[in-house]
């Protein structure tokens, strides 16, 4: 099998959330009819599969969304002979309610999507981040980004309408980033910074982008760099700034470093110390 033929497949489940994440890219490889007990949200990242759902054939191109409710009867397979590259999301009907209930305008919805295929940019941006979001170990962000998405798809694809975020006061907000700064080295997951603000999950991290201008897992590492670069110019070290100031690792904190300030944690504290 040459280069254009390979076909590869990377499969991993969160355990916090259930949620499975698959990204592959088939060339031969042709599902048979199935349907999965979860629901299955995807997107197209190059070339074009062809499926069969409710009746109806549909084919993908880069950027279409695919959006199958669970028991929901499917195959698969390459539209053309250089395969396609795609992306799923497998999210447990409870994980997918628990979701709905932070963004719904009121319970009692079970969410189904309207159509197998869509064209939404947008959302295909939301599953990218919270596909990247649920393949680190970072909470806070995972709790974002599967708000957001959820959001989007709720109200895009499933005809249910989003609560408005109104409530969201300006007090709530303010205790909300005063604890992320306080707790800023500590792994907290946004349901607790969400619960002692009186806010959902959804409308945190939207009303806190709305206020401040980022989201709260943004401030975090803003902070974090903040502490870590304090830290080096009193001398320390960059393995013992990247510890204290809740970094995964040194290599974390250089590369988030580097990013923000242009040098290494290491040159900035001998220019600085």
């Amino acid at each position: 099998m040459g280069e254009r033929d390979r076909e590869w497949v990377d499969f991993a489940r969160d355990g916090a959330t259930g949620i499975a994440r698959l990204r592959a890219r088939f060339v031969r490889h042709r599902y048979d009819r199935h349907s999965h007990d979860d629901y299955a949200i995807g997107m197209t990242e190059a070339g074009s599969q062809t499926f069969d759902c409710r009746g109806g054939r549909h084919t993908t191109r880069p950027g279409a969304l695919t959006l199958f409710n669970p028991g929901e009867l499917h195959d698969g397979r390459a539209t053309g002979t250089d395969g396609f590259v795609y992306r799923m999301l497998y999210v447990p009907v409870a994980t997918m309610r628990a979701l709905a209930g932070d963004v719904l305008a009121r319970d009692g919805h079970e969410p189904l999507f309207a159509s197998p295929l869509a064209c939404d940019p947008a959302t295909a941006a939301a599953i990218t981040a919270a596909f990247d979001a649920l393949a680190t170990d970072d909470a806070m962000a995972r709790g974002e980004m599967l708000a957001m998405l959820a959001a989007r798809l709720l109200e895009r694809h499933a005809g249910i309408r989003v609560a408005d975020d109104t409530r969201a006061s300006s007090a709530s907000l303010l205790r909300a980033r005063a604890l992320i700064e306080a707790h800023c080295a500590e792994p907290t997951d946004l349901s607790a910074i969400a619960r002692e603000a009186g806010l959902s999950r959804f409308h945190l991290a939207r009303a806190f982008r709305r206020r401040f201008g980022m989201s709260p897992s943004e401030f975090r590492r803003l902070r974090r760099l903040d502490r870590a670069r304090g830290l080096l110019a009193r001398g320390a070290a960059p393995c013992e700034a990247a510890a204290d100031a809740g970094f995964a690792d040194q290599a974390h904190l250089t590369r988030l470093f580097k990013r923000a300030y242009g040098v290494t944690p290491g040159q900035y504290r001998r220019a600085t110390a």
